[in-house]
């Protein structure tokens, strides 16, 4: 560190003599004439250097310090720490002596919503005006989806006011677009992003110093992050992905404690950004914590510093960046110049551990790491349990809430718990609950938040200050417990993510289950990566199978001896057997014939890889929300597939 933090713990000392001089000479010494305000102005100080004087305390008894932080951006760590703990602490207190309101608080925030939406024309056509409770409203707004939207948005969008908002737009969210094959736009308020990311991403953040305290420390943060090409509609609104908000001077603060130094985030090819991210963070070997959007995204991580470590550490030996990256001239000369110094020492550290094996290697290269805080539920367990028996092998992962680009819907308030469980922000959004039998009704009658069942699964409905009211967005939970009145869900899967070829919903964790069965059982392999299609998506192609009935097509991609690999007709049957024994549904309709066995095709290595450049090149997801769909909408998607069939 440029500053030693022993500096910082004497100063305390100054600062507690500062605090007793204003306290014991001027606000309670009565033989000096000093008027109400002056004595209140001293006070103040007083209350300053004594606040001064614990965080000097606090901050000096720091052991683990990140060596490339200066004295003004480690204060300003612990400023950030402090402040996010103290408001995730009460937040937390006071949320939770809400879960007993939450009949009246969701009454509450939709009334707001409508109350400031009356005057929009989706307002006034939908008489929000004349709304005065939650069954008003219900018979007045009908269950919406993206297409109910689409022309207003537009408009929204080309600048009219006060279709949606009452203003315009302060941005457009851009979907992935990896669960309809579709990429939606939608309009995002002042108010909405206002509450996101002052009080709920920071409340969420700020529990990660209560569940993992071993990251109360001064090390920064290894964010794994992809600044997005932003683009702008006509009317200059400007579009990305809710995981990259508008650039703002609060994330310019972040970037001053995240180890990748900011103009690294101005190189836009993913493979490069990836290796300065994990060249900036191999240098500082105080790192505590990971932050990424994704647990696929840390795989990737690992693999990457796999592969090229050899030229990581030799470029923070001689002080330099790969030659070879496609970076522009101006930005390679900054991060040289300011943040690439000659560091033989850590090289040969670093070259050590990378020569032992990869198996851990994340706690090898920093022994402080605790947690990487990452999406884990759902398919992306699947990332997690690798990570566990590898490359994060000793490491904790810390889902910290439930999000979509439609609605902050839960907070993690069980770190232990597998799968991960989130307990509904019941403030943020008014929910309401379709059982998942109805589901597939236009129109099916919804429950109140107070009125779901243990045990039960739910298509979620959300009415937003993002003028979405009762849209479905597609996200099916499962009620697992209550925290008073508030229910605490696991995501099961998005409704876009099904198999549904006659009736019989097979979801996406029943086919990743069944996929993880059968390949533990084929000799000298493990799975990488897997998706899926329905056979109706050939109908009218030249690649149309003679089948009469509809089957499911399933891509698979393996590590390990794939040269010698052959699977028996058994062996190949084993997803469909096993997805059989998952769903009753499936088994029915296979057993009557009425659905065909699964057509499996093992592709190349890295198709999946490739597929994810593909998407993000064809689709405008940014690589930070990009979720690789697991069921295959596209024609052109299953193309691709077919195209990397070994």
């Amino acid at each position: 560190m440029v500053v030693s933090l022993r500096k910082v713990f004497l100063s305390s000392f100054v600062f507690a003599f500062l605090a007793y001089y204003q306290f014991h000479y001027n606000v309670f010494n009565w033989q000096v004439e000093l008027g109400v305000l002056s004595r209140i102005w001293s006070a103040l100080w007083g209350v300053f250097f004594t606040l001064c004087a614990v965080g000097a305390v606090n901050m000096g008894r720091m052991s683990v310090v990140s060596e490339s932080h200066s004295i003004y951006t480690a204060i300003l760590q612990y400023i950030i720490m402090t402040g996010l703990w103290l408001l995730s602490l009460c937040k937390y207190h006071f949320w939770m002596r809400q879960c007993s309101k939450v009949h009246e608080i969701q009454e509450k925030t939709l009334h707001r919503i409508l109350t400031t939406r009356a005057a929009t024309e989706w307002g006034r056509k939908h008489e929000f005006s004349a709304i005065r409770t939650r069954a008003d409203y219900i018979k007045q707004q009908p269950l919406t989806t993206y297409s109910d939207y689409k022309d207003y948005i537009e408009r929204e969008m080309k600048g009219e006011e006060g279709v949606l908002l009452p203003e315009h737009p302060v941005y457009m969210h851009v979907t992935s677009s990896t669960s309809s094959g579709i990429s939606k736009a939608l309009p995002c308020s002042r108010e909405s992003m206002r509450e996101l990311f002052t009080e709920f991403i920071p409340f969420a953040l700020g529990l990660i110093y209560k569940y993992y305290p071993e990251c109360w420390t001064l090390s920064k943060v290894l964010r794994i992050y992809f600044l997005p090409r932003y683009r702008y509609t006509n009317s200059g609104i400007m579009m990305g992905p809710v995981s990259s908000p508008p650039p703002s001077p609060a994330m310019s603060i972040v970037y001053l404690l995240t180890t990748t130094p900011f103009p690294a985030y101005e190189v836009y090819s993913e493979p490069d950004v990836l290796y300065l991210h994990l060249l900036f963070g191999l240098k500082d070997k105080k790192i505590a914590r990971i932050d990424t959007s994704f647990a696929s995204m840390a795989l990737t991580a690992g693999k990457c510093l796999e592969e090229k470590w050899e030229q990581l550490v030799d470029d923070i030996r001689v002080g330099r960046i790969d030659p070879k990256l496609n970076i522009d001239e101006n930005i390679r000369w900054k991060l040289v110049k300011n943040y690439m110094k000659p560091d033989p020492e850590r090289a040969n550290e670093l070259e050590k551990e990378f020569k032992k094996g990869f198996d851990g290697i994340f706690k090898r290269i920093w022994p402080n790491l605790k947690v990487i805080i990452c999406a884990t539920s759902g398919t992306f367990s699947m990332y997690v349990e690798k990570l566990e028996q590898s490359y994060a092998r000793g490491c904790a992962f810390f889902s910290a809430f439930y999000g979509a680009t439609e609605a902050l819907c839960g907070v993690n308030l069980l770190p232990e718990a597998r799968p991960e469980r989130y307990t509904v922000v019941f403030n943020s959004a008014f929910f309401e609950y379709i059982p998942v039998a109805n589901s597939g009704e236009d129109q099916p009658k919804t429950l109140f938040m107070e009125e779901v069942k243990l045990g039960e699964e739910y298509e979620l409905v959300v009415t937003t200050l993002n003028a979405l009211y009762r849209f479905r967005f597609g996200d099916v939970v499962k009620v697992v417990d209550f925290v008073e009145q508030a229910p605490v869900v696991e995501l099961q899967y998005r409704v876009g993510q099904l198999l549904n070829v006659h009736g019989e919903k097979t979801s996406e964790n029943a086919l990743l289950s069944a996929v993880c069965k059968a390949v533990k059982e084929w000799p000298g392999v493990s799975l990488k990566d897997y998706c899926c299609a329905e056979s109706v998506l050939l109908f009218g192609s030249n690649k149309e199978s003679e089948s009469t009935v509809p089957y499911y097509i399933v891509f698979i991609e393996l590590e390990g001896d794939l040269s010698s690999l052959k699977l028996t007709d058994k062996q190949a049957e084993l997803i469909d057997v096993y997805l059989r024994a998952e769903t009753y549904p499936y088994e029915s309709f296979r057993r009557k014939g009425a659905i065909g066995p699964i057509r499996l095709h093992i592709v190349k290595p890295n198709t999946f890889e490739e597929f994810r450049n593909y998407i993000i090149n064809n689709s405008g997801a940014s690589a930070n929300q990009l979720k690789i769909p697991r069921a295959l909408r596209r024609m052109d998607y299953l193309d691709f597939m077919l195209g990397k069939i070994l």
